[in-house]
């Protein structure tokens, strides 16, 4: 801004236009008074902006902070189920081997049933055969 005033009062003096020193002064402090004004005038926009930009890096903080809150115990539920998960896994294992035990065991007895069956039925047609069918 000084160099401006300094441009501005060259530029007169080179014109060479007639004026007076009262005009001169008048004219140089108008514009000093100008340049005061236009210079308060940027520096409380820029104040100004300096608090707006203040305001939204807190705001952004604040939401930051909370965006890790929230994925913190995001993670800790993510991790709660995993657990939950193989250890139902694990159960589902266990549960299908004793299924399988199971069936295992009602295919051995069937097996023994039909086997018992059959011996039984031998057995009555021996009896029947000697009993009867040999007597005769």
């Amino acid at each position: 801004q000084f160099e401006r005033h300094r441009v501005l009062v060259r530029a007169i003096a080179l014109a060479r236009v007639p004026c007076s020193a009262g005009a001169m002064a008048e004219l140089s402090a108008d514009t000093r008074g100008q340049q005061l004004l236009e210079s308060d005038r940027k520096l409380q926009q820029a104040r100004s902006n300096i608090m707006e930009a203040t305001r939204t890096a807190l705001e952004t903080e604040e939401t930051g902070f909370s965006v890790l809150t929230d994925l913190a115990r995001q993670r800790e539920q993510i991790s709660r189920t995993t657990n939950q998960v193989d250890s139902i896994n694990h159960n589902i294992t266990q549960s299908r081997q004793v299924m399988l035990q199971m069936s295992r065991r009602a295919a051995i007895k069937r097996v023994a049933l039909w086997v018992m069956v059959v011996l039984l039925l031998v057995t009555l047609v021996l009896v029947v055969y000697f009993l009867w069918i040999k007597k005769k």
